[in-house]
């Protein structure tokens, strides 16, 4: 059953949880299997005997994602801008001063902001750039469309 701590008293060595279905049930220190010492407003996780929470711990949480990665050294090491997603942004600028050659151009950038997008999806941690080649498609899209005369 799932809760939380609702008070515990380090004197007594008592405390009281808040079952998600609002019940009420109290529980000793010697139940305790968390992680710590128990604190009210802990998320916990506790079975029910005898109108007494027994087996109370900590409740489990996802594991987040790391926000950077660190080297053999131990440095932090900076997330880089994929090379292809930054190529298909310039080549899909550049497609906009091109005339006729912009359809040739535009799908050649759109190749390159497909590499750049599976470029960070397969690494994530060390390399960023969705934006950029996202924005790279919106342009290589809209100035092949103007140079064809559809908008």
């Amino acid at each position: 059953m799932d809760g939380q701590l609702h008070a515990f008293d380090d004197d007594t060595q008592r405390g009281e949880i808040v079952a998600e279905d609002g019940q009420r049930y109290t529980f000793e220190f010697g139940q305790w299997r968390g992680r710590g010492l128990p604190a009210a407003g802990l998320a916990v996780r506790f079975d029910v005997a005898d109108g007494r929470a027994v087996r109370v711990f900590n409740r489990p949480e996802a594991q987040k994602p790391a926000r950077s990665t660190r080297d053999a050294s131990g440095k932090v090491q900076r997330k880089q801008l994929s090379h292809w997603a930054l190529a298909a942004f310039v080549v899909a600028c550049a497609g906009v001063g091109a005339g006729r050659y912009a359809p040739v151009v535009e799908v050649v950038a759109l190749i390159l902001a497909w590499l750049g997008l599976r470029h960070v999806h397969r690494a994530p941690q060390r390399f960023n750039g969705q934006a950029v080649a996202a924005l790279a498609l919106v342009i290589a899209v809209g100035v092949t469309l103007w140079s064809q005369g559809v908008v």
